[in-house]
């Protein structure tokens, strides 16, 4: 029996409000998406859809994790996270939730797990 396998890859770069409003970043995806495409045709694998969305980095307290880098959202100064916004389940593999321990800002996975925002507290 044949299956379909669907491989999801994230990725990020960084904007300024000005850039997006003059689409400066829509040339620079385009090109991306391009050679993505050629890319995953090599192998055999067919480049179903893309999409780009923008989210404020200090509107939402967004930064890297200073033990690891995975980005995160520090709860600590937005306890809300991206409340209200319709997000794809799957943004959570990209923004990790996160707080402040110890004067350091850490994602979920390498804060304590007794802290409010550790992985497991």
């Amino acid at each position: 029996m044949k299956q379909l396998a669907v491989k999801k890859i994230f990725s990020y770069f960084v904007a300024t409000s000005e850039e997006i409003e003059a689409n400066a970043h829509d040339e620079k995806l385009e090109e991306f998406d391009n050679e993505l495409k050629q890319l995953t045709q090599k192998f055999g694998i067919q480049l179903a859809c893309s999409h780009t969305a923008f989210f404020g980095i200090e509107k939402y307290a967004i930064t890297n994790c200073s033990k690891c880098g995975q980005l995160m959202i520090n709860r600590d100064k937005n306890p809300t996270g991206f409340d209200g916004i319709e997000l794809t389940a799957e943004l959570e593999y990209v923004i990790h939730d996160g707080g402040e321990y110890d004067g350091r800002v850490l994602c979920e996975d390498c804060l304590p797990l007794t802290h409010r925002w550790g992985y497991h507290s």
